[in-house]
């Protein structure tokens, strides 16, 4: 029976374990380490099943024991665990891309820590601070997601250490750029601005009170509206840097897209109806007799063309409640195609739409609201948008091939010109 010597006497650092003394003939298996004077029996007795080292204390060798693959099982614990505690966002419990500004977090609560740190926000919580984070409604409470950051060891320190070293960070989206005007609130300024002549007061419409359209009054319209198309585009400081053909040739591209996303704007607030920039209407088809029983024939090619817009753009608007903002950007997307025919500058066009897209996702990420999906879903308009657009174009060119309706010089440039109908949005 021997007693084991303690870390006092010896100075040498035994592992955190409760040892006790035993038979050294009879090595115990449930002891992680066992001591015994190192001679022929003990040497035997742990030959076959431990791994043995040695020390000297008080002039006797001592081999200490302990089972094969002990330490290999440590480690290999401790990598699991390891892997593990950082697999998971400790935020939102999403899956986490590593460990950013002191916690293992996901891309998403990186972002939201940085830009709360960055720009100093000051969040309210509506429900008492006890609001679920997770990763389907990590969006709905901005001060309980950045208190949970904080508990979770993310440090202010860090994101400002960052920005101290990085000497030019790209501009938040809320940061007006005097460079190019593209951040979300220069493209809301200018949109506003396009507004201000005076068109019609967007307010419940009834049709007893409406002229109901026909093609000359909706000819008559898109020209009003391009006209301020031009005055939008010319609000972007960007634009009028570029060359005159680039510009001539984005205004070109995508003008019908433009001039219906006016009219599915203005729509937005009514149900089976379009209200157009000269305060006529196009009602659904299906509403057309009840609405209009006696008076002029109604043009039911331009019905048709009005409800593929209510149904396929104001009506998934309306259910994703865009607001002002995400409008003016979705508007500039189009507009700043990379792919329009006739462009020159390719490149920096396409960085221009790159640097709209990227605010409005923060911008749409930054917002109360469960945002997840939602920049997908505007963008899915977009082919709706461009299929509509090809359909009116063509029943602009009937009605000016069968002398219908007068078209002027502008549409003629903007709408008609060559090759519009085969120029893509992406």
């Amino acid at each position: 029976m021997l007693v084991q010597p303690t870390e006092e006497e010896t100075g040498y650092t035994f592992p955190e374990y409760k040892f006790h003394t035993h038979n050294i003939n009879q090595p115990p298996t449930t002891t992680p380490y066992m001591f015994a004077p190192n001679n022929s029996a003990t040497q035997a007795a742990f030959q076959e099943d431990f791994v043995t080292s040695t020390f000297d204390f008080n002039g006797v060798t001592y081999v200490a024991a302990e089972p094969p693959g002990l330490h290999t099982q440590i480690e290999q614990n401790s990598q699991v665990n390891v892997t593990a505690q950082f697999s998971f966002c400790s935020i939102c419990g999403d899956r986490a891309t590593g460990k950013h500004y002191g916690a293992a977090s996901c891309d998403g609560c990186k972002g939201f820590f940085r830009r709360s740190v960055r720009k100093n926000h000051v969040y309210a919580c509506r429900f008492n601070r006890v609001c679920i984070v997770d990763k389907d409604k990590r969006n709905q409470c901005r001060y309980c997601r950045l208190r949970k950051c904080f508990k979770a060891g993310m440090k202010k320190e860090a994101v400002q250490n960052e920005r101290d070293r990085i000497s030019c960070r790209r501009p938040s989206y809320e940061e007006n750029n005097p460079n190019n005007g593209l951040s979300v609130s220069s493209l809301l300024t200018a949109e506003l601005h396009c507004r201000q002549a005076g068109i019609a007061p967007e307010t419940d419409v009834d049709l007893s009170t409406k002229q109901i359209a026909n093609i000359s009054d909706v000819c008559e319209s898109m020209k009003q509206q391009l006209l301020y198309l031009v005055e939008w585009a010319k609000c972007i400081p960007v634009f009028s840097e570029l060359s005159l053909d680039d510009q001539v040739a984005l205004l070109r591209a995508h003008a019908g897209e433009h001039l219906l996303l006016g009219l599915a704007r203005r729509s937005l607030h009514l149900s089976d109806v379009l209200l157009l920039g000269n305060n006529c209407v196009i009602p659904r088809q299906t509403t057309i007799m009840e609405s209009q029983p006696v008076g002029p024939p109604v043009d039911l090619d331009i019905c048709r063309v009005g409800t593929r817009v209510m149904d396929e753009l104001v009506k998934p608007l309306k259910k994703a409640e865009i607001d002002e903002t995400e409008f003016a950007c979705i508007k500039a997307i189009v507009f700043f195609d990379p792919n329009a025919k006739g462009l020159r500058d390719v490149a920096r066009v396409e960085s221009l739409r790159d640097q709209i897209q990227t605010n409005l996702e923060d911008y749409i990420s930054d917002r109360q609201y469960d945002c997840r999906g939602r920049l997908g879903k505007l963008l899915l308009t977009l082919p709706a948008l461009q299929s509509i657009s090809w359909q009116m174009v063509e029943q602009i060119q009937f009605a000016k091939l069968f002398g219908v309706a007068q078209i002027d010089n502008l549409l003629q440039e903007m709408l008609l010109g060559g090759g519009y109908l085969f120029s893509p949005i992406f």
